[in-house]
């Protein structure tokens, strides 16, 4: 199972759909709320933790300001926000999205960036 790192504003309900299926998540609102988003992506390179998110900023941070990478980044652009539609994004990107990349999740699409590439 992949080990997660739910960002501040990531739906609790969701965080524990993904730990009563089994995944390994931390999550920030819940151990150390109010970081800022390049300690949240330092906490989350630190402890080999996918990042879930709905903040768009992590992406300018990773692309263009060098901060640490986790393994992964799921960035879910989903509104209004629908617990049961987050969840079913989420738990489909956990099994479609590979590691080195940041994935736009919406209801029905999914886009992938490597961490890598020159914008």
């Amino acid at each position: 199972m992949r080990r997660l790192l739910a960002d501040e504003n990531f739906p609790g309900p969701v965080i524990d759909a993904l730990l009563a299926d089994g995944f390994d998540v931390l999550a920030i609102a819940r151990t150390t709320p109010g970081i800022n988003d390049v300690e949240v992506l330092r906490q989350a390179h630190d402890t080999d933790r996918w990042l879930l998110t709905f903040d768009s900023d992590f992406g300018d941070l990773v692309f263009f300001h060098g901060a640490p990478t986790p393994p992964a980044i799921l960035y879910f652009r989903m509104h209004p926000i629908v617990v049961a539609d987050v969840l079913a994004a989420a738990r489909q990107a956990l099994t479609e999205v590979p590691e080195g990349h940041m994935a736009v999740v919406g209801r029905e699409t999914l886009r992938l960036r490597r961490f890598h590439e020159v914008a």
